[in-house]
């Protein structure tokens, strides 16, 4: 059984900011190929997106807290074909998010301290296990801190590289809006939502909340609003200062950008200072990455979708099991180009995203009587504007090499046919009452 009632609202805002923290120091900056002013406009966009979502996820876990979140919700709205596809697609993005902030992780050491390759990735995932499996609290407690650091070494960044900001290098001769364009916002869209992707994962934390009713809404509140200015912060600022050529290309390119031109030399001790910021992020992230997804696998286990040895707890309440194998999923993806992972990570989740949001809307109609100690105002607004920008990010994941669809869909596949031969026996302990 899980640990009850041991996390606060500032962890459970830490917890938030930790999942996403990484997505402002690499991966976005994929997205500035297609234009600075296309890829602001689909950050806002994305923007909208993550935040309505975590506080239509915020609504439904305060009513229903579960640790399997998002498949739970999905579960009662639609059935348990629904709810088992939602949850091992979260699993399944969330092990993926792993190997991917792993390898910029290991860009960022490289870069910084002069050493990566295997044995950094090796040990950063026997590290972080490890400390799962010693226990939640210790977990969250690093995750919190390394997303504060990261967070001040981003402000620090933008502190720093504001004033010498050139908007000749971010704005076309031609003006902003004529290089606007619909294609290049929906180029944009898959990259722009790294930088608050996954925030809704938090729910996953509410049956380890205390008093979830009060501390889930304030953390998703506070955790949106920290990553909304930080993000601000590092889109303008980078390139703003590098350069889009510099900026776009770089597995590191808040370090890149600070390095670039002579502004500042490797050896100064603010690049160093942002590089170590960065690091501390990736780590939180991968952090948060491994306590989702070990969340999600126990849960689906729990209700008989996955093997019952996933279940399986320490004295401590950590599912030491699905953690273990979550670092055999992670570990070898970490070979993959991040970029190509990165699309097939967000075409899962915004999957999920497109059934979380239908979910919301079914359950506010179907289970009005329930009691809501968080209510999203003009939730059923917010969920439909939710559910068209969601589609738009699925048609342009779509950029996907072929060979990454084929082995996704595969994946799939097998998620269906394991459906079939448990589904007799599974989802029994997911039940409406259990939550009035």
């Amino acid at each position: 059984m899980l640990k009850q009632g041991v996390l606060r609202w500032p962890q459970i805002a830490g917890l938030g900011i930790s999942l996403v923290i990484a997505g402002q120091f690499s991966g976005w900056n994929y997205g500035l190929a297609n234009g600075w002013p296309n890829m602001l406009m689909a950050m806002l966009l994305m923007a909208v997106l993550c935040g309505g979502l975590a506080l239509c996820v915020a609504e439904l876990s305060t009513a229903q807290p579960h640790a399997g979140g998002v498949f739970a919700y999905a579960q009662l709205a639609f059935g348990p074909f629904v709810g088992y596809m939602v949850g091992a697609s979260c699993a399944l993005a969330l092990s993926i998010g792993t190997g991917t902030v792993a390898n910029f992780l290991t860009a960022y050491m490289d870069s910084v301290f002069g050493f990566g390759g295997w044995p950094v990735r090796i040990g950063l995932f026997v590290l972080i296990i490890g400390i799962h499996i010693i226990g939640v609290g210790e977990a969250l407690g690093l995750t919190l801190l390394g997303g504060v650091v990261a967070a001040v070494a981003l402000l620090a960044f933008g502190g720093t590289m504001l004033p010498h900001l050139q908007w000749s290098n971010l704005l076309p001769a031609s003006g902003l809006a004529e290089s606007l364009s619909l294609a290049g916002v929906f180029a944009c869209v898959p990259f722009a939502i790294w930088m608050f992707f996954c925030v809704e994962q938090v729910s996953s934390a509410a049956e380890e909340a205390a008093e979830p009713a009060r501390t889930m809404p304030r953390g998703i509140i506070a955790a949106m609003l920290t990553l909304l200015v930080t993000a601000l912060t590092v889109a303008v600022a980078a390139p703003g200062v590098a350069g889009l050529d510099t900026v776009s290309a770089a597995a590191d390119p808040l370090y890149a950008a600070m390095t670039h031109g002579g502004l500042y030399t490797e050896q100064d001790w603010l690049p160093l200072l942002v590089g170590s910021g960065a690091v501390c992020g990736l780590l939180a992230t991968l952090f948060s990455l491994v306590y989702s997804a070990s969340r999600q696998i126990y849960a689906l286990a729990r209700d008989g979708y996955f093997p019952a040895v996933l279940t399986r707890t320490n004295r401590r309440g950590s599912p030491y099991v699905a953690l273990l194998v979550l670092t055999l999923i992670g570990l070898p993806l970490t070979v993959v180009p991040p970029e190509q992972m990165m699309l097939g990570l967000v075409l899962l989740m915004c999957s999920c995203y497109l059934v979380l949001f239908a979910a919301y809307l079914r359950l506010r109609r179907s289970q009005s009587q329930l009691a809501r100690p968080f209510r999203l105002r003009g939730g059923p607004v917010v969920a439909t504007v939710g559910m068209l920008l969601t589609l738009v990010v699925i048609t342009a994941c779509f950029q996907l090499e072929l060979f990454l669809l084929t082995a996704l869909a595969l994946v799939v596949v097998v998620l269906v046919l394991n459906y079939l031969l448990r589904s007799k026996n599974a989802g029994k302990t997911l039940e409406v009452s259990k939550y009035v």
